[in-house]
This record gives C-alpha cells, structure tokens and sequence, in this order.
C-alpha cells in the first residue's frame, strides 16, 4: 500500500479480508477498523514514513469536531459510533465522512 487511503479503498471494497467479521456484525469491523489505523500510524511514525497516517486519526477528529461539532475524545470512529443509529449505519457514515475529509485537502 502507498498510502493509508489506499489501505482504506481496499478495506472498503473487502472489509471481512482485512478486518474478519461479516456484514452482520459492523461494530466488530468498526472496532478492529480503529485498532488497524491507529496501529498503521505508530508504524508509519515509527519507521519516518511519509504517509498521512501517521497523523490520520487525530486530523480526522479534528475534521469531525470542526465541521460537525462531535467531540472525538473517543476518537474519530468513537464519535462517528455515538451519532449514528447503529454500528450499520456507522460503518456507512465512516466512508462517507471519509469522502468528505478527503475531499476537503487536510
């Protein structure tokens, strides 16, 4: 992977080769989601990697708090888990939000 948002493109065509679980069970997806990218960010800032996941959690929260008002002291899929529904509708929000970060140049 080059990037962490090619890491993202691939989970979000093939969540249950990267992350297990099936579609059924979105919160464990959810959960181990969070557990891969902060674990890509130690990796990346462990190893002098330029790769924006070394910081991509915190700038995410940081997107969420300043364009919708969430507070990510649980992190960004924390809060996105709060304002949703269900874990379902979560895990959409999550790639949506995405798109939105991505498309705002952070």
């Amino acid at each position: 992977m080059a990037s962490v948002f090619e890491l993202l493109e691939e989970i979000e065509k093939q969540p249950g080769i990267f992350l297990g679980w099936s579609t059924a069970e979105r919160g464990e997806q959810l959960r181990d989601l969070e557990t891969l990218l902060i674990g890509y960010g130690h990796a990346v800032e462990r190893h002098g990697i330029d790769d924006a996941g070394a910081t991509f959690m915190q700038s995410f929260g940081v997107f969420l708090r300043e364009r919708y008002g969430w507070s990510a002291a649980i992190g960004p899929i924390g809060a996105i888990r709060d304002h949703a529904t269900n874990d379902s509708v979560a895990w959409d929000m999550f790639w949506k939000l995405l798109r939105e970060f991505r498309a705002s140049g952070p």
